[in-house]
């Protein structure tokens, strides 16, 4: 069972380390961040995009009394009817999401409208309109 809990784990590591991080946009809010998608993850399934999003920050960001300098989240677009939702987050103490995992949450929100010009906005387009390979 030990054998099996450390694979398990080591698995989990891999499939971190193997994000391969896009930057998408970079905003002077909150101190400074920088938006990455991992393109590799997108999973599509009809007009709906499942994708992982990084968001790093310049300094260190406080919620709910947790520090943390980088934030994964998962999200899930849908790409005929611009609107996302939120299906997990994960904190971590440095940035890159490595460090200390300090918070992580995985209940899926309720689907907002993507508003023009936002983060998610930058995101959408990533997940719904990828870059085409030449």
């Amino acid at each position: 069972m030990k054998k099996l809990l450390l694979f398990i784990v080591l698995l989990s590591l891999s499939m971190d380390i193997l994000a391969e991080w896009t930057q998408i946009d970079e905003r002077n809010g909150k101190g400074g961040f920088v938006v990455y998608v991992d393109l590799t993850s997108a999973l599509r399934a009809k007009d709906q995009v499942k994708m992982w999003v990084l968001i790093d920050y310049a300094q260190e960001q406080e919620e709910t009394g947790v520090h943390y300098l980088s934030k994964k989240i998962r999200r899930k677009y849908n790409c005929h009817v611009k609107h996302v939702k939120t299906l997990a987050f994960k904190l971590f103490s440095w940035n890159m999401e490595r460090g200390e995992l300090v918070r992580s949450y995985n209940q899926p929100q309720e689907w907002k409208k993507v508003e023009p010009d936002s983060i998610i906005a930058a995101e959408w387009e990533a997940a719904c309109n990828p870059p085409q390979d030449d």
